[in-house]
């Protein structure tokens, strides 16, 4: 009996050795380069009672894992393609283990924790645009987990920080369709008053989809009060109450507030965009005007009156087209007012343009000095 447990005792020692030779395989294997053996080894020991709770084999195990996904060689890469997430997994899973700090000060150094969260993130969002839902909550939570990791703020100048990471994923959670988890973070980002109007916007459009009219006004309420011009807000809130045949009312609830803030030029605009979605161009043109005479570069302002110049500009050409071919005395009278609208939107989308650079009015000022014939400023806007 004593023989046979003397046996027992010497292969138990002998596997605990050769577990611990894997820890120092797997070292060797990396800094010789040959990572799908360094993978196998410390893979081996990641789940080997013996050394599952060393915190140098996961430091190892996190060094082999950023290596593979850094690799520019295709053969290396496709070691596994998981390996941003084992590689913040591992050296997370080191620093739990490490009690008395022996490896946390070479993964704060090295920065190897920040480098493969940083990656982590951006795999994450890359995951989410591929419809890759699941993976890239997966990646988002492990990023979570790191948080009271960030020595150095290391995460948080790579805009790693619980804020950010609450904002993507309700993100992701709203693009994946889970209605549940997109409120829970939408709830939790008002709660800490976060700046995005998105959280508003797509939370009134989910409500909206489940036809819960209230709770969608109540979100774009709440969105108002941070982002007061906010165009897709406003819209949103201007199409319930068409919707709703509630137009006057409306109506009447931006007047009594433009009696109490006669000058505030967000409250004009917001009328016009009213009467022009009513088809009152007049009382728009009024509107956007006043706006502009209270805030001259306002560019949402100068945008729309020069769509609500633009659209009257067409409606004149249509009236060209429906004319009989030999009236050219009234086809003259409606070019000339077509041409005169289209020089109108000309001037409020240049004074946009100067604002706000983007590709929508550049295609637009584009489009109107073409049809004007004045090629030399259409040039400009190519």
């Amino acid at each position: 009996m004593k023989q046979i447990l003397t046996i027992i005792l010497s292969c138990v020692t002998v596997l605990v050795v050769a577990q611990n030779n894997q820890v120092q395989n797997a070292n060797n294997y990396l800094r010789n380069e040959e990572y799908d053996k360094a993978k196998i080894a410390a893979d081996a020991a990641a789940t080997n009672e013996t050394t599952k709770g060393s915190a140098k084999l996961w430091m190892y195990r996190g060094q082999i894992y950023q290596k593979i996904y850094e690799s520019k060689k295709p053969e290396i890469k496709a070691l596994d393609a998981d390996a941003h997430e084992k590689a913040v997994e591992s050296f997370l899973t080191c620093l739990k283990l490490d009690k008395d700090n022996v490896y946390k000060e070479q993964i704060k150094t090295n920065m190897w924790l920040v480098q493969t969260c940083a990656a982590l993130d951006y795999k994450s969002k890359y995951m989410a645009d591929t419809k890759e839902y699941d993976k890239a909550i997966r990646g988002l939570d492990l990023l979570e987990q790191a948080l009271p990791y960030d020595f150095d703020g290391g995460l948080k100048r790579n805009n790693i920080t619980k804020e950010n990471l609450m904002l993507t994923h309700f993100k992701v959670y709203s693009q994946s369709g889970n209605k549940e988890k997109t409120k829970e973070y939408a709830d939790k980002l008002i709660e800490i008053k976060f700046k995005d109007v998105s959280i508003y916007s797509n939370m009134a459009k989910i409500n909206l989809i489940d036809k819960d009219t209230a709770k969608a006004l109540s979100y774009i309420e709440k969105g108002k009060l941070i982002f007061e011009d906010n165009m897709d807000l406003i819209n949103m809130e201007i199409n319930i109450y068409l919707a709703q045949k509630k137009t006057d009312a409306l109506k009447t609830k931006l007047n009594d507030a433009i009696a109490i803030a006669p000058d505030n030029e967000v409250l004009h605009c917001v009328l016009a965009n009213l009467y022009d979605k009513t088809n009152d161009k007049e009382n728009a043109e009024k509107e956007y005007l006043k706006a502009l005479e209270i805030k001259p570069d306002y560019d949402v302002a100068n945008y729309n009156l020069g769509v609500v110049y633009f659209n009257t500009g067409n409606e004149w050409g249509e009236k060209i087209n429906a004319l009989p071919l030999n009236d050219t005395k009234k086809a003259k009278e409606y070019e000339e007012k077509k041409n005169e609208y289209y020089r109108k939107a000309t001037v409020n989308f240049e004074q946009s343009y100067a604002v706000s650079p983007d590709k929508a009015t550049k295609q637009r000022l584009r489009q109107l000095y073409l049809k004007l014939g004045e090629m030399e400023k259409a040039d400009k806007y190519k």
